[in-house]
């Protein structure tokens, strides 16, 4: 009751400034309105900032470029007029109308970029800063982790999968750590926020039965990506530093659309698309299944007798033409649809924006889909020349129903939807009634559901359809500010918001589905899930801003701010129920396999920052910034630590020594940083000590209790990861600004790497594991944008982005320790490696060489084989890397890694009137994917279905030039070069064609503006890789093992139509 109490104290504190608002306030005197139009000489310029000189009067223009202006100021007054890129004018208004002509910028570093607590003229910047494009943030996307994916150089995003409201792995200059989170920092609204997974998946700690499983889902797909107006991405440490033990992974900047002063406008868009399926992974037909079978049975002399009966099922089956086309059955077309409006404006001294958004994603696999309703509010008021009080606030609800997979942080790979891929085709999907075929069929589908007494085969289709593995979100993110001019030159601001989020976890499988059966062991199975969180944020900073005789600028920052971070989550569970028509909501009533569980974490964080900027003339630029930070999970000798910057930067083409050069190079910019920042990423109280339940038997006759026992030894001095940058730019603008480069160069380490483990304390202590500080790694890179006005005429412009970075990761050390493989399913073996002088991510297996012949097997020079294993002709031929004679595990090595050695993205938009056209490419290059689905399509046996390469297999009188191995009964696969694929790729990501109606013709239903537009998304895919994406990355955000692809969810391709009205 208290808690709700606390929110309901501070939502209504965030919402005070609307509710003040609505009080009675005396009306200003007007004595004169001024009207007016801003354009370039082309075209009107939406957005730009009209004041009045010498007052906090302002107003921004609408759509056509007009503006209003309502003063008690008697004429002429002089009107200050800016549009970032374009030269700041000021016009004497001596009427009512004013017509402004701006003129483009010479030097694109006038522009003013976010950064950390404010804002800063680029030209002045010494950090490395990076804006998403406008035409990348127009373009289609659920979450706004989509709108980053090519659009900033060193930004690499890649989905984990095709499934609707999916996560996606974001790295921003690469991997910094081994254990702690290596996702960017965001901060929306002025709020700070960690996309921590955990807070919306969960994974029980004990018990037989699952919470919702799968792909992750994802905390930022609660976000509405078209509330977003900017974003903008820190990477270095001199501009991350003022973060401090948050900042080493990066910093994303989000700030949400406001109201434009003096109009009031109405706007809504909608579209509506439809998704189809880009590629399946082949596999037999069951006439091929059937000769495959009855190859694996003749070579298999142990299980002809067990077989015999089994044989002639299938083989008649098979003549029969049989054939269950189990993903092809899965597959439907999907839709997509997003629907939005809002109300914004203001008048001379508040602006507004009010939105309501609607999107639903219907996959392109059954039973799969994604929903969500938002609304955001966001407001601001000037209530005098000194005080201006704001407030953002959105509220989001979220339902995800997806497909059934691996536990969440799970090591298992477990698929829906790539188990249908192993489905036996001489298993039809449906019978000719158009219901599921769910014939007992056990010669042909082992697994089998026993109802009432009666045998059923199980239909994975069917499990698909009926299970419940759906994830509820709802959210409410606000913040206030108040900002007060103590003088001119020095203000106060203070912050407050809070976050609130609910995640809903609601798991069902039927009695008729394996999962809810088990061979007849239980009827249902069932299981719900909550994670509550709260965190709040106070935020308060103090700016001085002053020149000094126009050649010395200094702001100097100070600030204090704490956060308080709450997480509490339930778990229930049963099996064995009387009716499945309750499902997940009878829980009481399970009479086997009960699971009850909870758990709480808190966390504290209190900072002191700092930052002093200084410039002289606007050509040499110093800039130094700190941040103290205390968070409470570190060790309790390492609560506090120091995270300190420093850039400096200088306009070469600002020197009267460049001034020859200025026809050609119209802009120069050195640029140099360096700093120290963290990742404070902790598990909570991973510094104590702790305890953890266990099982017991005592008595006689023995019975089971449980106890507590201790689990984790304490470490005081376990403190953040540290990563120390170094950045050298260059930012040049050729041909009056028709060419724009920025390049950067950079090395980053990072030191005290988190590890928790069993490894690292003796068994004799009692303890099982302790978390500490050892090791480091590093990554060094370079980045590239260039940007390019080609063509600029009145009714004809095209401009090009080309974005290049590319990024070398390396362990330099693992403390006691040289290497370590992550741990492997039962049964399994790790793929990947993590070994010093090799980057994260490296796979580990054998080479191979073809497959045996008779001259390797049994010839004069035989050929090492595989110790403990027989291997004959027609076997894989491994390769025996260390020359001894016998291929064991020591001669494994390096088969390359998941990491791209370059990323790259292409951007064009071509206008031409009222057509504006824009194409999107992406790509990432050299990176290797570890084909985990084919490697087990390749494992054949009695039961499961094969890849297609498998008609190509080995067989020594049919095909003794077969290119694959011949048929074993459940081989032993291994990790080898064949399963490690270029996942190299170039994607046609986005082509969008639009039109504006004129103006003119607009008008006539009231409009200002009327857009319609066509986009088609991954139009084009060239690759190398045979898997369903390049993209795929099944185990999530799993820092120890990318790139790993198990065929979850394939990708789509979009078409979509929509429209823009605003009036």
């Amino acid at each position: 009751m208290k808690l709700f109490s606390g929110r309901s104290m501070l939502i209504a504190f965030i919402l005070l400034p609307v509710f003040i608002t609505a009080q009675t306030i005396n009306k200003p005197v007007i004595n004169s309105i001024v009207t007016g139009k801003v354009t370039d000489g082309n075209a009107p310029l939406e957005g730009t900032t009209v004041q009045i000189k010498g007052t906090t009067n302002t107003a921004t223009t609408d759509f056509e470029g007009n503006f209003t202006l309502k003063t008690g100021q008697k004429l002429p007054f002089t009107l200050v007029v800016t549009y970032i890129g374009y030269q700041k004018e000021e016009v004497l208004a001596t009427g009512a109308h004013v017509d402004v002509l701006l003129h483009a910028s010479k030097n694109k570093l006038d522009e003013v970029v976010v950064v950390g607590y404010g804002t800063q003229r680029k030209k002045d910047l010494t950090g490395s800063v990076a804006s998403v494009s406008r035409e990348n943030l127009s373009r289609p996307a659920s979450s706004l982790d989509n709108l980053l994916q090519g659009a900033v150089a060193g930004v690499v995003v890649n989905q984990s999968s095709g499934q609707p409201g999916a996560t996606a792995t974001i790295r921003i200059r690469g991997g910094n750590s081994l254990s702690f989170g290596n996702d960017p920092l965001y901060v929306i609204d002025g709020f700070i926020y960690y996309n921590d997974n955990s807070l919306t998946n969960l994974a029980p700690a004990s018990g037989t039965v699952p919470a919702v499983t799968g792909v992750s889902t994802n905390g930022l797909s609660t976000i509405n990506p078209s509330d977003i107006e900017s974003i903008d991405v820190l990477k270095d440490a001199a501009a991350t530093a003022i973060y401090g033990s948050r900042g080493a992974n990066g910093v994303v900047i989000v700030t949400t659309k406001r109201g434009t002063k003096g109009s009031n406008n109405i706007s809504f868009n909608s579209s509506y698309g439809q998704q189809y399926k880009t590629k399946l992974i082949p596999v037999l037909n069951g006439q091929q299944w059937a000769k495959l079978f009855d190859d694996l049975y003749h070579a298999t002399p142990t299980i002809q007798a067990g077989l015999a009966a089994n044989k002639k099922l299938i083989d008649s089956a098979g003549a029969a033409g049989v054939n269950g086309n189990w993903t092809e059955a899965a597959i439907r077309t999907g839709a997509v649809q997003n629907h939005q409006l809002t109300l914004f404006g203001g008048d001379d001294k508040s602006r507004y924006s009010v939105s309501g958004n609607y999107f639903n994603q219907k996959g392109i696999v059954l039973a799969s889909d994604f929903k969500r309703y938002s609304a955001r509010v966001n407001y601001e008021k000037e209530y005098s020349k000194k005080l201006k009080l704001a407030t953002s606030i959105f509220g989001s609800s979220s339902s995800e129903n997806k497909l059934p997979g691996a536990t969440y942080n799970g090591i298992g790979f477990s698929n829906a939807f790539s188990s249908l891929s192993l489905a036996n085709p001489l298993q039809t999907v449906k019978n000719a009634d158009g219901s599921y075929n769910t014939t007992a069929q056990p010669a042909i589908n082992p697994t089998l559901n026993t109802i009432s007494g009666q045998q059923f085969s199980d239909n994975a289709i069917l499990g698909i359809a009926v299970t419940i593995n759906q994830t509820k979100l709802s959210r409410v993110l606000g913040n206030f500010s108040a900002e007060y001019k103590i003088t001119s030159e020095l203000v106060a601001k203070s912050t407050i918001g809070a976050d609130l989020l609910n995640t809903k976890l609601n798991y069902y499988t039927p009695s008729y589905t394996n999962s809810g059966n088990l061979g007849g062991t239980i009827t249902g199975s069932g299981s719900v899930g909550t994670i509550n969180y709260i965190s709040w944020l106070n935020e308060n900073t103090l700016t001085y801003d002053h020149a000094f005789e126009d050649k010395h600028f200094l702001n100097l920052l100070v600030g204090y701010t704490t956060q308080y971070q709450k997480s509490e989550n339930t778990f229930l569970a049963g099996q064995t129920f009387s009716s499945d028509a309750t499902t997940y909501n009878n829980l009481y009533n399970a009479s086997a396999n009960k699971v009850i569980g909870s758990a709480e974490a808190k966390q504290t964080r209190n900072s002191w920052l700092g930052r002093i900027s200084y410039s002289l003339l606007h050509r040499y630029n110093l800039t130094l910034a700190a941040r103290a930070d205390g968070a409470s999970p570190a060790g309790a000798n390492k609560k506090w630590g120091l995270f300190p910057s420093v850039g400096f930067s200088w306009n070469v083409s600002d020197e009267d020594f460049f001034k020859r050069f200025d026809k050609t190079i119209n802009n120069l910019k050195l640029r140099l940083t360096y700093g120290r920042v963290g990742n404070a990423n902790f598990p909570a109280y991973s510094s104590l000590a702790t305890i953890t339940s266990y099982g017991y038997y005592l008595g006689n006759p023995l019975t089971g209790t449980n106890g507590l026992a201790p689990s984790q030894l304490s470490n005081p001095d376990l403190t953040w990861e540290t990563t120390t940058q170094y950045n050298a730019g260059i930012d040049l603008g050729l041909l009056k600004n028709r060419i724009v480069i920025t390049a950067d160069a950079y090395y980053k380490k990072t030191t005290n790497l988190y590890v928790s483990g069993s490894g690292l304390v003796p068994l004799s202590s009692g303890y099982a594991s302790v978390s500490e500080n050892i090791g480091s790694l590093e990554n060094k890179g370079v980045e590239l944008t260039i940007n390019t006005d080609n063509i600029k005429s009145k009714n004809f412009t095209w401009r090009s982005t080309l974005i290049y970075a590319r990024n070398a990761n390396k362990v330099l050390s693992l403390g006691p320790s040289e290497s370590f493989f992550p741990v492997a399913p039962t049964g399994q073996v790790s793929p990947v490696i993590v070994k010093v002088g090799l980057p994260v991510g490296t796979f580990w297996g054998y080479n191979t060489a073809g497959l045996l012949t008779t001259a390797d097997v049994y010839g004069a020079k035989k050929a090492p084989i595989l110790a403990g294993v027989s291997q004959v002709t027609g076997d894989r031929k491994y390769v025996d890397s260390d020359g001894d004679g016998v291929v064991t595990t020591a001669d494994k090595h390096n088969l390359g890694n998941a990491q791209p050695k370059f990323t790259a993205s292409f951007s064009n938009t071509i206008t031409w009137k009222n057509l504006d056209l824009s194409v999107f490419f992406q790509g990432s290059f050299g990176n290797k994917i570890f084909n985990l689905l084919q490697q087990q399509l390749e494992k054949t046996t009695t039961t499961q279905n094969v890849s297609t390469v498998l008609l190509d297999r080995w067989d020594s009188v049919s095909n003794p030039n077969g290119k694959f191995p011949k048929v074993v009964n459940a081989p032993v696969v291994q990790v080898a070069d064949t399963y490690i694929e270029d996942g190299s790729y170039i994607r046609l990501k986005n082509i969008t064609l639009g039109y504006n109606f004129p103006k003119d013709l607009a008008a006539k239903i009231l409009a200002k503006q009327i857009r319609i537009y066509g986009s088609v998304t991954n139009l084009l895919t060239i690759t190398k890789y045979k898997g369903l994406d390049p993209e795929a990355n099944f185990y999530d955000q799993n820092n120890l093992q990318p790139g790993i692809d198990y065929g979850v969810y394939p990708n789509y391709r979009t078409y979509t139509l929509g429209i823009n009205v605003t009036f």
